[in-house]
């Protein structure tokens, strides 16, 4: 007798959507992550020492207003200003055009270290002009011989949440063991984490949530059962040392 063909196998409609949702997700961070490197690259051509934007944010536009220094490093609220925006503009210069394009799209991202200031006005963080060489020398002012960081991820769309477990040296052993919050750790040890723990996740997320930057500093460690979704990976730091100019991602 003739083989019957196998039965068609139904695909779940609701899987297939949920899917498509997810990966749209992810392209949109993608996009504001990369659009934040960019409109920093904007403005910088006018201020090289720019490390914040103020800007207006209205239910129909986002505009950028002024330039600011690192306001972290100066007494708030008066930090050195390097530029404000006329009041009216009788030709509007080409950085300014693409940095107020690109603005809408950078908001789109999560985790933008956004600060509320008076009326509709925002202050806006630049991410430094290399993230990875930033953090990279941040952690080893600390730990010289640092070369990878040792952590989990669950990467999810607007909700990536890290977990460092180690700083690994030259020869693949711990220099630093990250203490739990939950658990005892040395003093010494638990102060470092606390002062450097926003700067190390903050650029941990920028550099996964970019596909350029996920693909060159990121290596997956066994299986991705063993942790959390995306498995145990070494986020690899580079050579160099870091770029002058501002500290923040």
């Amino acid at each position: 007798m003739p083989t019957s063909p196998m039965p068609r196998r139904r695909t779940d409609p609701t899987r297939a959507f949920q899917g498509a949702l997810l990966r749209e997700a992810e392209a949109q961070q993608a996009l504001a992550v990369a659009a934040y490197e960019l409109l920093a690259i904007e403005v910088r051509t006018q201020a090289p020492e720019t490390a914040a934007i103020e800007f207006e944010a209205t239910l129909t536009s986002d505009r950028i207003g002024a330039l600011w220094v690192n306001p972290r490093d100066h007494w708030y609220p008066t930090p050195p200003l390097l530029w404000r925006r006329a009041p009216t503009l009788s030709s509007e210069p080409p950085w300014l055009k693409k940095a107020d394009r690109l603005l809408p799209t950078v908001l789109l991202g999560a985790y933008l270290p956004v600060t509320k200031l008076a009326d509709n006005r925002r202050l806006l963080n630049l991410p430094a002009p290399d993230v990875a060489a930033a953090l990279a020398s941040r952690i080893r002012r600390a730990f010289p011989q640092a070369t990878a960081l040792l952590l989990s991820l669950d990467a999810r769309p607007r909700a990536i949440t890290v977990q460092v477990a180690n700083i690994v040296g030259p020869d693949g052993t711990s220099l630093h063991a990250i203490p739990n919050e939950h658990d005892w750790a040395p003093p010494t040890a638990q102060t470092w984490w606390r002062l450097n723990k926003g700067h190390v996740v903050r650029a941990v997320r920028h550099l996964w949530a970019h596909p350029d930057h996920r693909t060159r500093h990121f290596q997956a460690q066994g299986h991705d059962s063993l942790m959390w979704n995306q498995g145990l990976q070494a986020l690899v730091l580079p050579p160099i040392p870091a770029l002058s100019g501002p500290k923040n991602p």
